[in-house]
């Protein structure tokens, strides 16, 4: 299995039960909600984007389209996400982080300058997912039973799923990832992916689970 679990500094040990964490009674029902499919309870999965993409546009023409559906992942799969970015041209200060696509005109903010800044992630299986699941649980007090802690579950798809990115050092070189031997990310590049910016890594994983459908 291409991602095959070993201990690293956001993993426990396989065997170990989940964590039973009680969390203050301060969620909403919404965050509630969100945690509960994660948990995979769900009665539909669907990726919102991809029926937005799809609005307005014809069918496929019948050489496009494919016999069957493809149900199956394979280790080579890949999910590319891009990122639109504002920032200060005098200071490179970033202002902005918005999905691709999504309909904002940049023309319009002359002040900042525009990149898009692409993330590919390889898929994760109903494996990985269990097993994130496993060690993501935590006990929620308002729902009265174990939920995924979303965190956490980011974090394990931060660190096993990211396999490339554009990001660039400020001299325009782009910043390589390493992995470990078993798969995950380095801890040296773990450290560097942490210091992005929070509302980053918040835009592309929401994204990134909306594909996966995991949310």
């Amino acid at each position: 299995m291409e991602n095959e679990v070993k201990t690293t500094a956001v993993e426990t040990p396989v065997q170990e039960q989940p964590v039973i964490t009680e969390v203050p009674a301060s969620a909403t029902p919404a965050d509630l909600s969100l945690d509960e499919r994660r948990s995979g309870n769900k009665e539909s999965a669907l990726n919102t984007d991809a029926f937005d993409r799809a609005a307005g546009k014809d069918a496929p023409a019948e050489s496009e389209v494919l016999a069957q559906p493809s149900f199956f992942i394979l280790p080579t799969d890949r999910q590319r996400i891009e990122i639109d970015v504002l920032f200060d041209k005098k200071t490179g200060k970033l202002t902005s982080f918005s999905r691709a696509g999504i309909g904002i005109d940049f023309i319009q903010f002359k002040y900042f300058g525009h990149t898009v800044e692409w993330f590919e992630f390889s898929i994760p299986t109903y494996e990985d997912i269990t097993t994130y699941r496993q060690r993501c649980s935590v006990y929620r007090r308002e729902a009265g039973k174990m939920l995924v802690d979303g965190v956490q579950l980011r974090n394990f798809l931060l660190v096993w799923h990211l396999k490339d990115w554009s990001l660039r050092e400020s001299d325009g070189k782009k910043v390589e990832l390493v992995f470990t031997d078993e798969g995950s990310l380095s801890e040296t590049v773990i450290q560097r992916l942490y210091k992005l910016p929070a509302a980053m890594l918040d835009v592309l994983l929401s994204a990134f689970e909306k594909e996966i459908a995991v949310s």
